[in-house]
């Protein structure tokens, strides 16, 4: 009778440490990359789950995919794993391993139904991850599978303004020759002129002219390239932008003017180069569309950010309030 209720007593324990392992104990596992826990804890564990604690990715899945563990992604699906499942404030898998340089994993996930053009907000698409980790062959894949290069995510941007952004000029090529918009502007990113513009990137500006980029093309509000690269004083983007043909005395509302924008910032160098190059010293414009707006122009300021160099060339050179 002792012997009975000792197995019985063995069995109640081992269902209930079955029935007692969770999310958080396959997540753990699938990070330390231990296999046959992680097979042990398929017995009992949905790997359609997510546990939202300390660690990042959330999900069996994606942490699989941060670390690139190509044999526990297969057992995680043999065991009826989503390859789109995600916790909610997590990328997608595909965009984890696009982004992290894990090729097989990523072909494996496209192989089994991962979405190519998937959105999601402070993410982007699987595409825009791929771009942002600089990882060519990914990005080859992601085209070669149907990605669009030219989807945006608002707050994210899109592939080619990324590839602007983060100086790679050889998947900016790829995007391109895949139909890609040199131009494609999104709302609070810009477009990838811009984005190099106002990061003073020399580089990555010429490859962008010389690859047909409008130089005067503007993005709400995330101005123009020219604005952009006075605003922050990129001397020589600035003078490259003219010689490509920039207008010095382009007007974007909540932007202003490339010489207003240098004046405000205190670029002494930039506002004598526009204003030699014919740039309107006394150009007054609106900061919106309201009878409320303020009137702006490069003296007024120049004073508001109190830059006295500027405020005394442009003086002598006319300017008025």
């Amino acid at each position: 009778m002792k012997t009975i209720t000792l197995i019985l007593v063995a069995l109640f324990m081992s269902t209930f440490t079955l029935q007692s392992q969770t999310c958080e104990d396959l997540l753990m596992a699938v990070k330390c990359n231990d296999y046959d826990k992680v097979k042990n804890l398929l017995q009992t564990v949905n790997p359609n789950c997510s546990y939202d604690g300390l660690e990042q990715p959330r999900s069996p899945l994606g942490m699989s995919a941060r670390n690139g563990n190509l044999e526990i992604a297969k057992l995680l699906i043999k065991h009826k794993a989503k390859v789109n499942y995600r916790f909610e404030r997590d990328a997608s898998a595909l965009m984890i391993a696009s982004q992290n340089g894990h090729y097989n994993f990523a072909k494996y996930l496209v192989k089994n139904g991962a979405k190519i053009n998937r959105k999601i907000d402070g993410d982007g698409t699987p595409l825009m991850s791929a771009v942002k980790g600089g990882n060519k062959d990914i990005v080859s894949l992601l085209l070669k599978s149907g990605a669009n290069p030219n989807a945006e995510v608002t707050g994210d941007g899109n592939a080619i303004m990324l590839a602007g952004k983060y100086d790679n000029v050889e998947i900016l090529k790829l995007l391109l020759s895949h139909s890609g918009d040199i131009d494609k502007a999104t709302r609070l990113d810009g477009t990838a002129l811009i984005q190099a513009s106002a990061q003073g990137n020399l580089a990555m500006v010429q490859a962008l002219v010389k690859l047909g980029a409008d130089v005067n093309k503007s993005s709400s509000q995330d101005g123009n390239p020219l604005i952009m690269a006075a605003k922050n004083g990129h001397m020589e983007v600035v003078r490259l932008l003219v010689d490509s043909g920039a207008d010095v005395n382009v007007h974007i509302q909540g932007d202003e003017t490339p010489l207003i924008r240098a004046a405000w910032s205190g670029h002494l160098e930039v506002v004598k180069y526009l204003v030699e190059k014919g740039a309107d010293i006394n150009k007054t414009v609106r900061d919106r569309y309201s009878i409320n707006s303020e009137k702006r122009n490069a003296l007024i300021m120049a004073k508001r950010g109190n830059h006295g160099k500027v405020i005394a060339y442009l003086i002598s050179k006319g300017a008025k309030e």
